[in-house]
Protein backbone atom coordinates (compact mmCIF):
# COMPACT_ATOMS: atom_id res chain seq x y z
CA UNK A 1 0.00 0.00 0.00
CA UNK A 2 1.04 3.61 -0.63
CA UNK A 3 3.52 2.56 -3.31
CA UNK A 4 3.75 2.81 -7.10
CA UNK A 5 5.05 -0.10 -9.17
CA UNK A 6 6.43 0.41 -12.67
CA UNK A 7 6.11 -2.24 -15.39
CA UNK A 8 7.31 -2.43 -18.99
CA UNK A 9 5.55 -4.91 -21.27
CA UNK A 10 4.16 -6.70 -18.22
CA UNK A 11 7.55 -7.10 -16.51
CA UNK A 12 8.39 -5.25 -13.30
CA UNK A 13 11.29 -2.85 -13.89
CA UNK A 14 11.74 -1.48 -10.37
CA UNK A 15 10.98 -2.15 -6.75
CA UNK A 16 7.73 -0.59 -5.49
CA UNK A 17 8.35 3.11 -4.94
CA UNK A 18 6.90 4.59 -1.73
CA UNK A 19 4.67 7.62 -2.15
CA UNK A 20 5.83 10.86 -0.51
CA UNK A 21 3.92 11.65 2.67
CA UNK A 22 2.24 14.70 1.12
CA UNK A 23 0.73 12.56 -1.69
CA UNK A 24 -0.75 9.81 0.46
CA UNK A 25 -4.52 9.85 0.37
CA UNK A 26 -4.49 12.37 -2.50
CA UNK A 27 -5.54 12.05 -6.14
CA UNK A 28 -2.39 10.97 -7.99
CA UNK A 29 -3.31 11.32 -11.66
CA UNK A 30 -2.07 13.41 -13.43
CA UNK A 31 0.55 14.43 -10.85
CA UNK A 32 2.84 11.41 -11.31
CA UNK A 33 6.02 12.24 -13.20
CA UNK A 34 9.61 11.04 -13.36
CA UNK A 35 12.72 12.75 -14.63
CA UNK A 36 13.90 11.41 -18.01
CA UNK A 37 11.07 8.87 -18.16
CA UNK A 38 7.90 8.87 -20.24
CA UNK A 39 5.14 7.37 -18.11
CA UNK A 40 2.04 5.90 -19.74
CA UNK A 41 -1.03 5.20 -17.64
CA UNK A 42 -3.56 2.64 -18.83
CA UNK A 43 -7.06 4.02 -18.35
CA UNK A 44 -8.63 1.29 -20.48
CA UNK A 45 -10.84 -1.65 -19.46
CA UNK A 46 -8.11 -4.33 -19.45
CA UNK A 47 -4.33 -4.69 -19.00
CA UNK A 48 -2.21 -4.22 -22.12
CA UNK A 49 0.00 -7.11 -21.05
CA UNK A 50 -0.72 -10.07 -18.74
CA UNK A 51 0.51 -9.45 -15.20
CA UNK A 52 1.61 -12.04 -12.61
CA UNK A 53 -1.14 -10.83 -10.26
CA UNK A 54 -4.69 -9.58 -10.50
CA UNK A 55 -4.95 -5.85 -10.96
CA UNK A 56 -8.08 -3.71 -10.85
CA UNK A 57 -8.53 -1.40 -13.80
CA UNK A 58 -9.90 2.10 -13.37
CA UNK A 59 -13.45 1.04 -14.29
CA UNK A 60 -13.37 -1.52 -11.45
CA UNK A 61 -11.89 0.81 -8.83
CA UNK A 62 -13.76 1.26 -5.56
CA UNK A 63 -15.57 4.59 -5.28
CA UNK A 64 -13.43 5.42 -2.23
CA UNK A 65 -10.29 5.15 -4.39
CA UNK A 66 -11.30 7.58 -7.14
CA UNK A 67 -12.36 11.20 -7.36
CA UNK A 68 -14.79 12.20 -10.07
CA UNK A 69 -14.20 15.54 -11.75
CA UNK A 70 -17.31 17.64 -12.19
CA UNK A 71 -18.11 18.60 -15.75
CA UNK A 72 -18.57 22.32 -16.40
CA UNK A 73 -22.17 23.46 -16.62
CA UNK A 74 -23.14 24.31 -20.20
CA UNK A 75 -23.37 28.05 -20.73
CA UNK A 76 -21.82 28.88 -17.36
CA UNK A 77 -19.70 32.03 -17.20
CA UNK A 78 -16.23 31.93 -15.75
CA UNK A 79 -14.85 34.65 -13.51
CA UNK A 80 -11.46 36.30 -13.26
CA UNK A 81 -10.69 38.12 -10.02
CA UNK A 82 -8.05 40.88 -10.03
CA UNK A 83 -7.41 41.68 -6.34
CA UNK A 84 -6.03 45.12 -5.51
CA UNK A 85 -3.57 45.63 -2.68
CA UNK A 86 -0.37 47.27 -1.49
CA UNK A 87 3.07 45.71 -0.87
CA UNK A 88 3.67 44.39 2.65
CA UNK A 89 -0.02 44.77 3.53
CA UNK A 90 -1.15 41.13 3.41
CA UNK A 91 -1.97 40.99 -0.31
CA UNK A 92 -0.83 37.39 -0.78
CA UNK A 93 -2.28 36.34 2.58
CA UNK A 94 -5.64 37.54 1.24
CA UNK A 95 -5.09 35.61 -2.02
CA UNK A 96 -4.24 32.42 -0.08
CA UNK A 97 -7.36 32.85 2.06
CA UNK A 98 -9.54 33.52 -1.00
CA UNK A 99 -8.34 30.40 -2.84
CA UNK A 100 -8.75 28.28 0.30
CA UNK A 101 -12.35 29.47 0.73
CA UNK A 102 -13.07 29.28 -3.02
CA UNK A 103 -11.44 26.05 -4.29
CA UNK A 104 -13.05 26.53 -7.70
CA UNK A 105 -10.56 29.33 -8.43
CA UNK A 106 -7.03 28.81 -9.75
CA UNK A 107 -4.34 31.32 -8.84
CA UNK A 108 -2.34 32.70 -11.76
CA UNK A 109 0.88 34.29 -10.53
CA UNK A 110 4.63 33.98 -10.80
CA UNK A 111 4.86 32.64 -7.25
CA UNK A 112 2.34 29.88 -8.03
CA UNK A 113 4.23 28.98 -11.20
CA UNK A 114 7.40 28.72 -9.11
CA UNK A 115 5.61 26.51 -6.57
CA UNK A 116 4.32 24.19 -9.33
CA UNK A 117 7.83 23.91 -10.77
CA UNK A 118 9.42 22.97 -7.44
CA UNK A 119 6.71 20.42 -6.69
CA UNK A 120 7.47 18.85 -10.08
CA UNK A 121 11.12 18.38 -9.16
CA UNK A 122 12.71 21.43 -10.79
CA UNK A 123 16.04 22.44 -9.18
CA UNK A 124 15.63 24.95 -6.37
CA UNK A 125 18.49 27.34 -5.60
CA UNK A 126 19.26 27.86 -1.91
CA UNK A 127 19.38 31.65 -2.21
CA UNK A 128 16.11 32.73 -3.82
CA UNK A 129 15.79 36.51 -3.62
CA UNK A 130 12.98 38.43 -5.26
CA UNK A 131 9.53 38.76 -3.71
CA UNK A 132 6.18 36.95 -3.68
CA UNK A 133 5.06 39.16 -6.56
CA UNK A 134 8.17 38.73 -8.70
CA UNK A 135 10.15 35.76 -7.34
CA UNK A 136 13.66 35.10 -8.59
CA UNK A 137 13.51 31.69 -10.26
CA UNK A 138 17.18 30.62 -10.57
CA UNK A 139 16.25 27.17 -11.90
CA UNK A 140 18.79 27.03 -14.72
CA UNK A 141 15.94 26.67 -17.24
CA UNK A 142 15.96 29.79 -19.47
CA UNK A 143 12.21 29.79 -20.23
CA UNK A 144 11.45 29.66 -16.50
CA UNK A 145 14.12 32.07 -15.33
CA UNK A 146 13.10 34.84 -17.75
CA UNK A 147 9.39 34.15 -16.99
CA UNK A 148 8.59 33.30 -20.64
CA UNK A 149 6.55 30.34 -19.38
CA UNK A 150 4.41 32.80 -17.41
CA UNK A 151 3.42 34.55 -20.63
CA UNK A 152 2.54 31.18 -22.18
CA UNK A 153 0.30 30.32 -19.22
CA UNK A 154 -1.39 33.71 -19.43
CA UNK A 155 -2.04 33.13 -23.14
CA UNK A 156 -3.64 29.68 -22.77
CA UNK A 157 -5.55 30.37 -19.53
CA UNK A 158 -8.66 31.84 -21.25
CA UNK A 159 -9.09 28.67 -23.33
CA UNK A 160 -9.32 26.41 -20.27
CA UNK A 161 -12.67 27.79 -19.06
CA UNK A 162 -11.77 28.07 -15.38
CA UNK A 163 -12.21 30.67 -12.68
CA UNK A 164 -8.97 32.53 -11.94
CA UNK A 165 -7.55 34.92 -9.40
CA UNK A 166 -4.71 36.90 -11.00
CA UNK A 167 -2.39 37.82 -8.13
CA UNK A 168 0.05 40.49 -9.30
CA UNK A 169 0.74 43.56 -7.18
CA UNK A 170 2.12 45.53 -10.12
CA UNK A 171 -0.97 44.71 -12.16
CA UNK A 172 -3.24 45.63 -9.27
CA UNK A 173 -1.69 49.11 -9.00
CA UNK A 174 -1.72 49.99 -12.71
CA UNK A 175 -5.03 50.67 -14.45
CA UNK A 176 -3.44 50.54 -17.92
CA UNK A 177 -1.94 47.09 -17.29
CA UNK A 178 -5.21 45.88 -15.80
CA UNK A 179 -7.10 47.02 -18.89
CA UNK A 180 -4.54 45.24 -21.08
CA UNK A 181 -5.05 41.98 -19.14
CA UNK A 182 -8.82 42.32 -19.43
CA UNK A 183 -8.49 42.74 -23.20
CA UNK A 184 -6.73 39.35 -23.39
CA UNK A 185 -9.69 37.52 -21.89
CA UNK A 186 -12.30 35.70 -23.90
CA UNK A 187 -14.70 38.16 -25.56
CA UNK A 188 -17.61 36.42 -23.80
CA UNK A 189 -16.11 37.14 -20.38
CA UNK A 190 -17.98 39.43 -18.02
CA UNK A 191 -16.57 42.93 -17.69
CA UNK A 192 -15.16 43.85 -14.31
CA UNK A 193 -15.94 47.21 -12.67
CA UNK A 194 -12.88 49.37 -12.02
CA UNK A 195 -12.44 52.57 -10.10
CA UNK A 196 -9.66 54.87 -9.02
CA UNK A 197 -8.22 54.33 -5.57
CA UNK A 198 -8.56 57.16 -3.07
CA UNK A 199 -6.26 57.84 -0.10
CA UNK A 200 -7.77 57.12 3.33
Amino acid sequence: ANTISLFRNGVRISEPQPLPENLRGKVLYPTINYKNVTLQINLGPSPRQPLPFSCRMLADAASADVELAKLPVAGAKNEVVFPVGLPEQGFFDWVDDFVEKNPGYTELSDRKMQEWAYKSGVYRAKAQGGSNDKPSMKTGIPLMDDLSISRVLQAIAPTLKRNYVVAELKLASSQSELEEKLSQLDKSSESLPMGRSHPC
